[in-house]
């Protein structure tokens, strides 16, 4: 202790702080690491997302493949989720272009690339802006029409072919 004109001022030692605070202070990093998302994600642990309810359109059907489409937000953006229902008892190799109906055109082509994929018997390949696993079957308006900020309004598949893959 120490005394200046006639006031007590207490100095706590390294020792008194961590006896008094020690267990509140591992306490405190227990819980930040057990709330953390960052331990969560590096183990695997299934996070609760929200799910994305698609309401799937069947744009046409060849060969023994479905076609359909879902219109959505993703990132910010309109988006186009594709989905594809190979209903053969034999892989197919399946090829489309892409057209759109937006604010401004009726019959937007797009970037003009083919898409190709390989569907297996039975499979049906979709996804969604969440789980985007086969990143061909989502479009976002801004890759689609990059002349313009377009809002989607309709999606059709075009030039389609379908094609036994043995």
């Amino acid at each position: 202790m120490k005394s200046f004109s006639g006031n007590t001022v207490i100095i706590p030692t390294p020792g008194y702080c961590s006896r008094k605070f020690g267990r509140a202070k591992t306490l405190l990093i227990i819980a930040i690491l057990f709330f953390s998302p960052g331990i969560y994600a590096s183990h695997n642990y299934p996070l609760s997302l929200p799910e994305q309810d698609l309401n799937w359109q069947l744009d046409k059907t060849v060969n023994g493949v479905e076609f359909f489409y879902a219109l959505s937000a993703c990132k910010g953006s309109d988006a186009v989720f594709l989905k594809l229902n190979n209903k053969n008892k034999y892989p197919v190799e399946v090829s489309w272009k892409e057209t759109f109906q937006t604010q401004v055109e009726k019959d937007a082509k797009g970037n003009g690339d083919k898409k190709k994929m390989i569907i297996q018997s039975g499979e049906t390949f979709e996804t969604d802006c969440i789980n985007p696993i086969h990143k061909e079957l989502v479009v976002l308006a801004s890759k689609a029409v990059p002349t313009y900020v377009a809002v989607i309004s309709k999606f059709s598949y075009k030039d389609v072919a379908v094609t036994n893959a043995n």
